[in-house]
């Protein structure tokens, strides 16, 4: 048998394929609308998925059997998008029609004539309920991680805790102002969690400080400043495998960094330092200046606060210094209560 022969056979072969069964075959839903919206083709799968039979569906008007659509006789209508600019459109069925409130998942096709003509549109349709089960699973997947890393980051902070007495509570309370900070900064609900998990543990690294450094009760030494400003880098040397879905490694490197370059440890300067880092930097000093140490007491907030308006924009980042101060002297921020105390009359917040 010959080239031209085999071709010849191929294409009878194809010519005998029973292309209405194989579509009735599928699991996803076809249907076909003519250019003047009358559905002329359903197959069984589209019948099944729209709870209707193929008398109800085939001949009738497309708005008839999608009555719940808003976008009927309108320009916005799928038949009459395709219409005037071709290709595809995907959607969901439940923020265009509705049928037997059944979701659906639809992409639309516009398809043309002989002459090239606009004849009407196909459209497959897949049963949305499987895939809501998996937005459903995947939810839950995240909602689990996001519970187990929050454990694990309370783990570390309690670690760190129950090694430097005197700090006991300090990370918590930074994270408790950054939160605020971060969400009157309008930081999505995401970022403002990723920036409370890293000020959580901001002092990560000093794990690896001697506790005869930490808890020195006088002035230290050169030698010992050097060792206490390593745990930056101490604390990004732990974190930095591990992917966060926020920069928590870099975040927590670089929250003792200045805006001059004066910070430590590579003396980044301006842009070079993250924002979130900038945010961390702001309420670290605030709530350590307020705090006991060994080596001072505690001083008062007014004198913490006017150590952020004197450095704002050198030192400190301006609109996150204009922010704390005003959390703190104009919104009632306060590290200790669960709310914010109320003042000028407003609302107490969490």
């Amino acid at each position: 048998m010959g080239d031209a022969e085999d071709r010849q056979s191929g294409s009878a072969g194809q010519q005998r394929l029973d292309w209405p069964g194989i579509i009735n075959a599928l699991p996803d839903g076809m249907i076909v609308t003519d250019r003047e919206y009358t559905i002329v083709f359903a197959n069984p799968a589209a019948c099944r998925i729209a709870a209707l039979s193929e008398d109800r569906i085939i001949g009738t008007k497309c708005h008839q059997v999608f009555g719940d659509c808003a976008l009927c006789h309108t320009p916005n209508c799928t038949l009459n998008r395709l219409r005037e600019k071709g290709g595809h459109l995907q959607y969901e069925s439940d923020s265009h029609c509705k049928v037997h409130q059944t979701p659906w998942m639809v992409t639309a096709s516009a398809y043309f004539d002989a002459k090239g003509e606009f004849a009407g549109m196909v459209e497959k349709i897949t049963d949305g309920s499987t895939l809501l089960e998996m937005r459903d699973q995947v939810y839950h997947s995240r909602e689990r991680l996001r519970k187990n890393m929050g454990a694990i980051i309370q783990a570390m902070s309690t670690t760190i805790e129950k090694r430097d007495p005197y700090t006991a509570g300090h990370q918590r309370r930074v994270a408790k102002l950054c939160r605020a900070i971060a969400t009157h900064m309008g930081f999505s609900w995401e970022d403002v969690q990723g920036l409370r998990m890293a000020a959580a543990i901001h002092d990560l690294g000093k794990i690896h400080v001697p506790a005869g450094i930490l808890n020195k009760p006088g002035p230290m030494s050169e030698h010992e400043l050097a060792i206490i400003r390593m745990h930056p880098r101490t604390a990004y040397d732990i974190l930095k495998g591990i992917q966060f879905p926020w920069p928590l490694a870099e975040t927590i490197y670089q929250h003792h960094e200045r805006l001059d370059g004066s910070g430590y440890p590579r003396q980044l300067k301006g842009d070079q330092i993250l924002l979130e880092a900038r945010i961390l930097a702001v309420a670290d000093v605030v709530e350590s200046m307020v705090s006991f140490r060994p080596y001072r007491p505690a001083m008062d907030l007014e004198t913490a606060l006017e150590e952020l308006r004197s450095h704002r924009g050198t030192l400190y980042d301006a609109q996150v210094v204009d922010t704390c101060i005003a959390l703190i002297s104009e919104k009632g921020f306060d590290f200790i209560t669960k709310q914010w105390r109320r003042r000028k009359g407003d609302i107490l917040e969490k």
